[in-house]
């Protein structure tokens, strides 16, 4: 029987009527269940069944609300979406500008229609506070740190209701950078066993927290009893005013001690692996929201083009919302690579913290589901940005500067 007759399109056929390139069909056939079938080596695709899919994907139709999951929602439903960010944390600092600049509230309007979300941030003082609120469902798109990300995993073994799932990644650091142990500029430290007698603080369960206690053990320091858990406005606070004797704190802890003349960084050779960050939802809120999460990721990526192509005016911002000298902020700003990217590198990173069998602090990660990606929406965002795409979700190699997200 003739191909015609069979209703059936060709590949290029089929691709003509979405106006899509090869490289997103095939990501949509992927990640997406595009219908299509394969006679020999030829791919063919079913109109009715491919009219069906691009209906149940559309964000917009016949007057209600889609998103692109199909769910419908009828006009001046708004949809309630919490943003939890961390405005201390300059890995996350990608959340607190797209706050400012308002570009979520624009790539919404454009996507779900100017009514169609509420769009709530909270600001948290830690990762960690931010998973809690993850689990609980008072936030839907969290900006962590690598070591809360590898407990969001761990956690959906015990709670099968929560199923994580990451997003993009934000800021990245090279090992030995962007977390460091301070120590105040006044104590003189001789021997590494002295480190057992110092009162020293991390936040808890936290990328600063689990990386102390790893370098402790590394050194072989059992600095448990002398360990204070307390967040970063504290340990700050503690060091200027001796306190305490140092703490593991990320950027821009550290250079606003380093400006102050406060405290120096120590050991930084034991801090091994690169530090990243990211952002995390529930998987069954995107599935239920995806347009609400490919608007995010849109502007995400926009806020990361706008930190590496006008950082001065990114300084500024950051410096008038966040009361912080601007030269600190320019700096710190500089030694970040704000890049989305989810490179297969990173990703191993994550799936070594999860896997962590030592005992402790660490003990929790080695029970949770392994770290799933939403590579897809990513790719999503990039395309509908007019930016080049990579062939696979996930990129190879080390990081590169001529690929940036």
């Amino acid at each position: 029987m003739p191909i015609r007759k069979l209703n059936l399109l060709s590949l290029q056929e089929a691709m003509d009527m979405l106006e899509v390139s090869r490289s997103t069909f095939d990501r949509w056939r992927k990640y997406k269940g595009l219908p299509y079938r394969r006679i020999g080596k030829e791919i063919w695709i079913e109109k009715n069944e491919l009219e069906q899919w691009v209906l149940q994907h559309s964000f917009v139709a016949q007057g209600q609300r889609h998103d692109a999951s199909g769910s419908k929602k009828a006009k001046g439903e708004a949809v309630k979406v919490r943003i939890g960010y961390q405005s201390r944390s300059a890995q996350v600092w990608t959340a607190l500008l797209m706050k400012e600049l308002g570009w979520l509230e624009e790539e919404l309007a454009s996507i779900v229609g100017e009514q169609g979300t509420e769009v709530q941030w909270i600001d948290a003082s830690s990762g960690p506070e931010l998973v809690q609120q993850l689990l609980g469902g008072s936030v839907h798109i969290a900006s962590l740190g690598d070591y809360p990300i590898a407990l969001s995993f761990s956690l959906s073994r015990l709670f099968p209701f929560f199923r994580p799932v990451l997003l993009a990644f934000d800021g990245k650091s090279t090992a030995g950078e962007g977390i460091s142990l301070v120590i105040r500029n006044d104590i003189h430290i001789r021997h590494l066993s002295e480190f057992a007698d110092l009162p020293l603080s991390a936040v808890a369960q936290s990328a600063s927290g689990c990386r102390l206690v790893k370098l402790m053990r590394a050194i072989g320091v059992d600095q448990e009893a002398k360990l204070r858990h307390q967040e970063l406005d504290e340990s700050l606070s503690g060091i200027m005013k001796r306190h305490i004797a140092g703490s593991v704190l990320t950027e821009p802890y550290i250079s606003l001690l380093q400006h102050h003349g406060a405290g120096r960084v120590m050991l930084q050779e034991g801090m091994t692996g690169d530090f990243l960050t990211g952002i995390v939802a529930d998987e069954q809120w995107v599935e239920k929201h995806s347009g609400v999460a490919l608007a995010y990721v849109k502007a995400h990526i926009r806020v990361h083009h706008f930190l590496r192509t006008d950082p001065v005016k990114a300084s500024q911002l950051i410096a008038r919302m966040r009361g912080l000298p601007a030269e600190v902020v320019s700096r710190v700003i500089g030694r970040i690579r704000w890049d989305a990217a989810i490179y297969e590198k990173d990703m191993k990173g994550l799936e070594l913290l999860r896997k962590d069998t030592d005992q402790g602090a660490e003990s929790l990660y080695r029970f949770g589901d392994s770290v799933r990606h939403r590579s897809e929406l990513l790719l999503e965002a990039m395309e509908q940005l007019k930016l080049p795409t990579p062939d696979y979700g996930l990129l190879r190699g080390e990081w590169t500067h001529h690929q940036l997200y």
